[in-house]
């Protein structure tokens, strides 16, 4: 296990005006969970591979456990990464690809087992050493990607999206799985995802990534409850915040805070029309423009409006967020 810290670290591909990343400041404590996340194009992948030494950096210092390794090269810094697509090879059985890597590093054979034993014994691929890579689930060859990572017992694992390429409900599953698993080892992981529905319920703590600047990081709760600004209020929390002008500032509510036809003593009304409702079983979610705003609000219980039907939306605006109109801080 070990720390990791970004000190001012920028990365500039060549000949780009912009850099990908900006003056990153980053510490990332031993044996956590940390989860990079952000839209496309925010600098979130190549944070991650310059930490593994595949990207150059312009200025600035990484170090694993409190040395000095921006100019190393990668089989140098003692991290594991898996990628997006696995990167398994056809040919090999499950155990020859989990120890690939330890065969190569000449280790003698029955230690290259005893470690694959290990690892498939944690991963549940135990029955499936003798297989190849096509005789296997989607979910089975991310396991084994994980697997190879895992023998090598490195100070740092790193995951570039590697649940992008499973479908929905095994996403879920899977998600549950590595989160538990890195809590078992207790592995220091930097994990970067597009889908903050997947860093909210993985990360320790999510750092947000916005134009290669770093937004926000903090525990999924804080960021939920208390956003720097309205990116993030509107990047984090599935469906969106609701956020909309006016008196100044833009409000922030959540979707479980928008009141549809009730509205108590001291809320603040807003007259829509509903545009759809999202039925999901034990909830339905109502969307409704106002004034060229997108508004969502959640809904539990009775027959749900119908689209083009008018309604009222009611919030708190004591409990509601707020944040400047030009820069998007937040304001108390």
């Amino acid at each position: 296990m070990a720390t990791v810290t970004f000190d001012k670290v920028t990365i500039r591909y060549p000949g780009a005006e912009r850099a990908t990343v900006h003056e990153l400041d980053l510490d990332i404590a031993d044996g956590e969970f940390l989860v990079l996340v952000g839209p496309s194009g925010c600098g979130k992948s190549t944070t991650l591979r310059a930490l593994a030494g595949l990207e150059n950096v312009e200025s600035g210092v990484i170090s694993i456990d409190g040395k000095n390794v921006t100019g190393q090269e990668p089989a140098d810094r003692d991290i594991a990464m898996v990628f997006q697509n696995y990167a398994l090879y056809p040919h090999m059985t499950v155990a020859k690809n989990m120890g690939f890597a330890l065969k190569l590093a000449k280790l003698p054979q029955s230690e290259i087992d005893a470690k694959v034993n290990e690892a498939a014994e944690i991963l549940g691929l135990t029955e499936y050493l003798d297989r190849k890579p096509k005789d296997l689930s989607g979910g089975q060859r991310q396991r084994v990607a994980m697997g190879r990572a895992l023998v090598r017992n490195p100070k740092v694992f790193l995951m570039d999206e590697p649940l992008s390429n499973l479908d929905a409900k095994l996403r879920v599953q899977t998600r549950a799985e590595v989160a538990a698993l890195q809590r078992r080892l207790g592995t220091t992981t930097v994990y970067v995802t597009h889908d903050q529905v997947e860093a909210m319920t993985m990360g320790d703590r999510v750092a947000v990534l916005k134009d290669g600047l770093l937004q926000q990081v903090a525990p999924p709760r804080e960021l939920y409850d208390a956003p720097v600004n309205a990116f993030v209020a509107g990047f984090i929390g599935s469906p969106s915040m609701n956020l909309f002008p006016t008196s100044g500032v833009t409000m922030g509510v959540r979707p479980e805070h928008m009141l549809v036809n009730e509205v108590p003593d001291g809320y603040t009304t807003v007259d829509a029309v509903v545009d759809i409702v999202e039925e999901l079983g034990s909830e339905s979610y109502v969307y409704a423009t106002w004034e060229g705003h997108r508004l969502v609000a959640r809904w539990t219980e009775g027959p749900v409006p119908a689209p083009g039907t008018p309604v009222t939306f009611a919030y708190d605006p004591a409990t509601a967020h707020r944040f400047d109109l030009n820069t998007g801080e937040r304001v108390s």
